[in-house]
């Protein structure tokens, strides 16, 4: 892996943590890269057993002094009945994986029969209609691969928000929770994207700010069984 991505796939994900209940204390994390997420709600409480499945060996070899477990396997091939064969986490985390994998629903899927009662699912995912997607795509009628980000070249699916919301009520489950990152172009970090978080931050919901400018999207689900009573968190098909 080289370092841009390596980069990009070793922090400890704040809009992730965030949307982590905070009841919690059995979590997997899948595509738990070093474990600095993991890492991250472990200190927040201590008691919590964290368990992580990760592909890349050099990560499992971090991760392992982090988090209580580690599964070395590739999530594509993952059986998820034999290494968890009961219901046994209140949250279990995608951070950036759905978007690589060959069947996303198969594994949301997996994840939910491990669910306790009343757990969760949290997804973070890039926007594909991101401003810069729009930019790449619309105006320099390219769609380009690169190494990081929304065009990442490993990328076999992508997704809006309201891809998301739909791929999960299709498994029964409701959005419950969201967070959304600002930015303006591509890339992470500047003056522009403070300026941006800062201003627009408290309308991220208004629906183009949401839709347009938000780079990174995380959700977090909850079985329809156990949400309250009101019609699915799905968007209309009109626009926003």
């Amino acid at each position: 892996m080289n370092e841009i991505r390596n980069i990009a796939y070793t922090t400890a994900r704040s809009d992730v943590f965030e949307m982590v209940p905070a009841a919690a204390m059995s979590i997997l994390d899948v595509g738990c890269s070093n474990g600095a997420l993991g890492a991250s709600l472990r200190h927040a409480l201590p008691n919590r057993q964290i368990f992580g499945v990760e592909r890349d060996a050099e990560f499992v070899a971090q991760a392992e002094g982090q988090l209580d477990r580690v599964i070395h396997a590739d999530i594509n091939e993952f059986a998820w009945g034999d290494v968890f064969p009961e219901a046994m986490f209140d949250c279990v985390i995608f951070s950036d994986v759905l978007e690589h994998l060959i069947d996303p629903q198969k594994h949301l899927i997996e994840a939910q029969k491990c669910l306790l009662p009343g757990g969760s699912i949290v997804i973070s995912l890039p926007n594909i209609r991101h401003i810069s997607a729009l930019y790449s795509i619309f105006l320099c009628g390219t769609f380009p691969r690169r190494d990081r980000g929304i065009f990442d070249r490993t990328h076999l699916h992508w997704f809006t928000r309201r891809d998301a919301h739909i791929l999960l009520a299709a498994i029964g489950m409701q959005v419950e929770a969201a967070t959304y990152t600002l930015r303006v172009g591509d890339k992470g970090g500047g003056l522009l994207n403070k300026v941006v978080g800062r201003l627009l931050g408290p309308i991220k919901e208004f629906a183009p700010v949401r839709e347009f400018l938000s780079y990174q999207f995380c959700l977090r689900a909850i079985n329809v069984q156990d949400a309250p009573v009101r019609p699915l968190d799905v968007p209309n098909t009109q626009f926003p």
